[in-house]
């Protein structure tokens, strides 16, 4: 089987971060992948603000799949269930960097800053 893939590039709404992707279909069970092909500063605003993974939703293949390089891993956004939409993977990962730019400015945690950019219309 061959992997499908798509090379995707996504700019905040507010301009403040530009991310590369790589999405990949890693096929039943695991679905897409959103995979982070930048780097991020979480530290930029404040040298408080953490990025643990946790904390990130960037999680790592660590070593026992590498389906992109054999010699590093690149963190994916983390999601629940396994997405097999292209779409819908390029809907979260959107929504994963404003959430992501939104939480480098000001902190707090993912699912806080979710509610209130969907209360703003962001997401």
């Amino acid at each position: 089987m061959q992997m499908r893939y798509e090379h995707a590039y996504y700019r905040t709404k507010d301009k403040s971060l530009d991310i590369e992707f790589l999405m990949l279909d890693l096929g039943k069970p695991l679905g897409w992948r959103a995979y982070v092909m930048s780097d991020i500063d979480y530290k930029r605003v404040s040298a408080q603000r953490s990025d643990d993974y946790r904390d990130t939703h960037l999680y790592l293949d660590n070593g026992t799949h590498r389906y992109i390089d054999k010699t590093k891993d690149w963190p994916y956004v983390c999601r629940v269930d396994p997405i097999y939409d292209l779409d819908v993977i390029r809907r979260v990962a959107g929504a994963w960097c404003e959430i992501t730019a939104y939480y480098i400015k000001h902190g707090g945690s993912f699912r806080d800053i979710q509610v209130k950019l969907q209360e703003e219309g962001v997401l």
